[in-house]
């Protein structure tokens, strides 16, 4: 190379020097290093890689401008967004019994025929979060998600409207749906304190994953040299404030607030055979407080906590499934609040099987769908998981008791010159509550309502297995980790009108509504690391016909769907 490349070399060099303190434009940067390259100065690869080099040296340089507590060890964030096109459909059975508006408290009339409610929908859903380590073992993290308005989805629905026009907003707002601080004090123990992911081992049998607990969770996970893994939570739930949302505990009239606790105790563990071989169980109990209320009398038991203002779960154009029937606790017979957690002890037992398929066997090798050492022969290896989950409410007998004494209780008070308006569980027309009391008409209502097919399953069901358990039980093959990786899913589910806790059940899948029981299957596949599609469908009738399928949902608002379908379409980012 003559004097004069060398010295433009160093010019240039010099200049590519002074690229990483001075904002010279990047076009400009790429301009200066093609006539280097074409005066044969640099080689297109020398020049990539100084390019390169100069786009990490300016990204360091502009993280470093952002300035972070000292308390802080490390800071990641995360989050997903999902866009949904979902299809629901459930159909009430003739002979429903329901009244003549959508604002009546008399019923007065029965189905002839079948009537059905349909919701097509385009949907979408965004969690934004921050955590990380502290000094001393401590961790933090908050995330942010759509539509506070119903904690069990996050869902906003395109054009849904906030009264301003088309394209509403009035639900596209992020809140605050994961708020907490932990501690490790030792490599087995984490305590955790705030509004927090679900620390519990569980499934959607039992759990909606949009629900965040709120209070105190202890968790201890140790690790044996025999490959086995043993582990244990507890867990202290704020479960609704006396405030909120209208929920008291009352009895005669005599006010007196209190806070319901959700307390839960876990035990499991983990057995591996091998890498990619292991067998998970666990057994969980689930157990309320503060459903009691002070009187003159002193603690009285309230037969449910129920609302002072209860869900309306009347379906729009005055739909026949307006009438919903009693459940456990419900405040007024038509407009039924199913959200009672009167006489639940719920014990939870979820097991998996993982394991790996293929022609090389169980494979050794990290990387799901690809050959383990047997690469060389063409062989393969995909990943399986057999899953089930059983919850069974051993206070059901209970549970299914109050819901037949609230309606004894109201047959008992309609007849003529009564003044009752009914009970906490049972609301009965009287026009007249002072004076001379119901009139004939007032009880021949009653008493049409009373004499449903509802309310008749409800006084002859409850004390059978399936009306008092939940199972699901299902294979997955297949895992999400990469580009190119696709999964499929497949179970059956069944819960059990008086089985869980109807507040906590999952809204995606059956209208999360107790009673209800179907199959599931669903397939997915990453078209990048952080892309993924997925197509779900599910079918579901009732597990006892002749109840309800009550639901604490506002999505299918019939009371008693007979069949359901629900077909769910999603793209995925997370990032």
């Amino acid at each position: 190379m003559n004097l004069k490349s060398h010295l433009f070399g160093c010019v240039a060099l010099i200049i590519l020097a002074c690229l990483s303190i001075t904002p010279i434009n990047a076009q400009q940067d790429s301009a200066l290093l093609d006539a280097l390259v074409k005066k044969g100065v640099l080689t297109n690869k020398e020049r990539q890689e100084i390019q390169t080099d100069e786009q990490t040296s300016s990204a360091q340089t502009a993280a470093s401008k952002i300035q972070l507590s000292s308390s802080i060890k490390t800071i990641t964030f995360y989050g997903d967004l999902r866009l949904r096109y979902e299809l629901r459909n459930g159909t009430t059975p003739s002979g429903t019994y329901y009244p003549s508006s959508a604002t009546s408290t008399t019923p007065n009339s029965r189905l002839t025929h079948d009537d059905s409610e349909t919701m097509n929908r385009w949907r979408y859903r965004l969690r934004f979060g921050v955590k990380g380590d502290l000094y001393d073992n401590i961790f933090y993290g908050f995330r942010l998600a759509t539509n506070p308005y119903y904690d069990r989805s996050g869902n906003v629905t395109f054009g849904s409207s906030d009264s301003a026009g088309p394209f509403g907003k009035g639900r596209s707002i992020l809140a605050i749906d994961q708020a907490y601080l932990g501690w490790r004090p030792t490599n087995d123990i984490t305590l955790t304190g705030g509004q927090m992911a679900n620390p519990l081992y569980t499934t959607n049998l039992v759990w909606d994953d949009n629900l965040n607990p709120a209070g105190a969770a202890e968790q201890w996970d140790h690790n044996f040299d025999n490959g086995v893994e043993a582990f244990a939570t507890a867990g202290q739930f704020v479960y609704q404030s006396a405030s909120g949302n209208g929920i008291t505990n009352t009895l005669n009239g005599t006010y007196n607030p209190s806070n319901v606790f959700m307390f839960a105790e876990q035990a499991g563990f983990k057995y591996k055979f091998n890498k990619d071989t292991y067998f998970k169980a666990a057994a969980t109990f689930y157990s309320y407080s503060g459903t009691t209320a002070s009187t003159a009398g002193g603690i009285t038991s309230v037969q449910g906590l129920y609302s002072s203002s209860p869900i309306n779960l009347s379906a729009p154009n005055n739909s026949p499934a307006y009438f919903n029937g009693p459940f456990v606790g419900a405040a007024s017979a038509q407009t039924t609040n199913v959200s009672g957690v009167n006489n639940l002890a719920v014990l939870e037992v979820p097991m998996e099987f993982d394991f790996r398929i293929g022609s090389d066997g169980i494979s050794t090798g990290a990387t799901k769908d690809r050959v383990g050492p047997g690469a060389s022969s063409g062989g393969w290896s995909v990943p399986v998981r057999i899953f089930s989950d059983f919850a069974y409410n051993l206070d059901a007998n209970s549970r299914s008791a109050s819901a037949r004494d609230a309606i004894n209780g109201a047959v008992a008070s309609n007849f003529v010159g009564s003044k009752s308006t009914g009970n906490v569980g049972v609301t009965l027309n009287n026009s007249a509550p002072t004076g001379a009391g119901m009139s004939a008409t007032d009880v021949a209502n009653n008493k049409a309502m009373l004499g449903s097919s509802t309310f008749a399953g409800v006084q002859n069901s409850g004390q059978d297995l399936l009306d008092q358990v939940a199972y699901q039980v299902g294979v997955e093959v297949g895992q999400l980790k990469k580009k190119g990786d696709w999964d499929g899913k497949l179970y059956w589910q069944s819960t059990g009108y008086y089985a869980v806790d109807p507040n906590l059940i999952d809204a995606d899948i059956f209208n999360a509504a107790t009673n209800m029981q179907g199959v599931v299957v669903a397939g997915s596949y990453n078209w990048t690391d952080g892309l993924t599609s997925t197509v779900r469908y599910a079918w579901a009738e009732q597990v006892n016909d002749k109840l309800a399928t009550p639901n604490v949902n506002q999505d299918l608002q019939l009371g008693t769907i007979q069949h359901y379908n629900l077909f769910q379409a999603d793209l995925i980012w997370k990032f």
